[in-house]
């Protein structure tokens, strides 16, 4: 049982211990024929501990070269567990079972660095396309801190993104619920929803998180909700309206009294209205049939500001020319400047400015009015300030810039008081 655990219990102890046997049993062999040619005993001795130093070293230089191929294969595995594929070993042998164990691993280390080095340039195409995309992207490693993020995020956050890097998921108002990373601000959350999946870099696992603008969705199931109520509304007035114009119309005709037909004219006027107005709004979510042409910017702020020579404008032209249907914009460039000069006291001063971001032209139109007073209620339909609005402009602004494939925001101004417009249109 002894001798087995010594030739088992580990290469370097086998080789040893078998050199050791053979080692003694040669120089004893050696001894027994020194004497079986008659030689002195001293000469026997002699002879037998000289093969047994010749053995000895001989044993220990080969020993030193097995051991030190398996330390170098040991380390050259490190390497390769490391990814570090740069470290090739040169075999010790020209053949037999240790140079086809150094073989393997250096073909197993270069075939390893071609895998990684399609990964690599995968990972690298992969964090390309997230800065191309123009929704809010980031990546989080392993401990869940931020280590990458797009343009867009950069945007939503109203900082460069860079000066976040490192900062913990829940500084950047993430937390993970049921395995699910979540927005943890309520408010935000209504307008956002988060998709994420995992994927390795480096042997780490990293989260890539992509922020979802919902309300976008959310508007048009609300637009589809008030679209079913006006058809079934409309459907109803217009059934009620058309006999009371009839009747009115009539009646005005037989009345001599002048007080009494312009009533009637008077009720027949607001039965038109109303019927007209209805009207308006089953068509505020239309498709419209577009048009879209090169506009000379310049000329075309030229020809709106003409429009309302009481008004101060100031223009700042950055780009020569974009893509939109001239008609359509036009009326709703009216329209926005219809609201600032409404919203404005005199004098009436209206900031009008044209740039190229990224991959959209934007238009901006700012005014020194009194600002907005519920931003977050601005297009929903029927809702207005004005006494005598009826709350379908803006809603239809918007669904003409979203047909162009294109956004229309209205906030407050952060400088001073009055808010600005802003158009993003796709180049």
């Amino acid at each position: 049982m002894k001798a087995r655990w010594l030739f088992s219990s580990s290469l370097e102890r086998s080789l040893i211990s078998f050199a050791a046997l053979s080692g003694c049993l040669s120089a004893i062999g050696c001894y027994f024929i020194s004497q079986y040619f008659t030689l002195s005993t001293a000469s026997s001795v002699t002879i037998a501990v000289l093969f047994l130093v010749i053995y000895f070293k001989l044993f220990m230089s080969t020993y030193n070269k097995v051991i030190s191929s398996f330390n170098r294969n040991h380390a050259h595995l490190d390497a390769i567990l490391n990814e570090d594929y740069s470290q090739l070993v040169k075999p010790s042998y020209q053949g037999g079972s240790i140079n086809r164990l150094q073989q393997s691993l250096i073909t197993l280390s270069e075939e390893l660095f071609k895998k990684k080095s399609r990964y690599d340039q995968h990972v690298f195409l992969v964090y390309q396309l997230i800065e191309h995309f123009n929704v809010p992207i980031m990546v989080l490693d392993q401990s869940n801190k931020l280590s990458y993020a797009n343009n867009a995020y950069s945007e939503f956050k109203n900082t460069p993104w860079q000066t976040l890097r490192y900062s913990s998921a829940e500084a950047l108002g993430l937390i993970k619920h049921d395995a699910h990373w979540q927005l943890s601000d309520a408010i935000t959350a209504q307008q956002w929803q988060i998709r994420h999946s995992e994927f390795i870099e480096q042997g780490s696992c990293h989260q890539l998180i992509v922020m979802i603008n919902i309300t976008s969705a959310l508007r048009e199931n609300q637009l589809q909700a008030w679209q079913q109520i006006i058809r079934v509304l409309g459907h109803e007035i217009r059934n009620s309206l058309t006999p009371v114009i009839g009747m009115a119309e009539n009646l005005a005709v037989k009345l001599t009294e002048p007080r009494q037909a312009q009533a009637l004219n008077v009720i027949s006027e607001r039965c038109n209205h109303l019927n007209e107005f209805v009207t308006r709004y089953g068509d505020i979510n239309k498709a419209l049939s577009l048009n879209i042409v090169t506009i000379d910017s310049q000329a075309f702020f030229n020809q709106v500001c003409a429009i309302y020579p009481d008004v101060e404008f100031t223009r700042s032209i950055n780009c020569p020319t974009f893509n939109a249907d001239r008609t359509f914009l036009h009326q709703v460039i009216i329209n926005l400047i219809k609201n600032a000069i409404e919203a404005s006291s005199c004098p009436v001063k209206i900031a009008l400015k044209i740039d190229t971001q990224n991959t959209v032209n934007c238009i901006t139109i700012s005014d020194n009015g009194h600002g907005l007073a519920n931003p977050d209620n601005i297009f929903v339909p029927f809702y207005t300030t004005k006494q005598q609005g009826q709350g379908i402009g803006l809603s239809f602004c918007r669904n003409v810039i979203e047909q162009h494939n294109g956004s229309l925001s209205l906030v407050n101004r952060g400088d001073i008081k009055g808010a600005v417009a802003t158009i993003l249109l796709p180049i």
